[in-house]
């Protein structure tokens, strides 16, 4: 019994110190080739960090792009195409609950 207590004090105190320290958190997200509906594909990046209240601040890019490929990012339900096709281009947020972006030619991927 003592020994399960002081685990779970030991658990407990881990827990509390993680909560009192916000914005320690690695980044979530990454890279990858992403291909188009309509053939050609292009290299996302993106990257974001909690703020706390369930909203995020990040950043995105998009590069090697084949000639027909453009990009398109959603935050919050607002959609904005960010470069021409075959063309390169990135950005950040801020106070986000959702982000995603896409790479479109005559249709669009799935939302990474």
């Amino acid at each position: 019994m003592k020994r399960t207590l002081s685990v779970l004090l030991a658990a407990g105190a881990a827990v509390a110190g993680l909560m009192v320290v916000p914005g320690t958190a690695n980044a979530a997200g990454g890279c990858k080739t992403m291909s188009a509906p309509g053939g050609g594909s292009a290299y996302v990046c993106k990257h974001y960090y909690a703020q706390g209240g369930g909203l995020y601040y990040g950043d995105f890019s998009v590069s090697r792009a084949a000639t027909q490929v453009y990009a398109q990012a959603y935050f919050d339900g607002n959609v904005q195409t960010f470069t021409t096709p075959g063309d390169h281009g990135g950005g950040t947020f801020r106070d986000v609950a959702r982000f995603h972006v896409r790479v479109c030619n005559n249709g669009c991927s799935a939302w990474y």
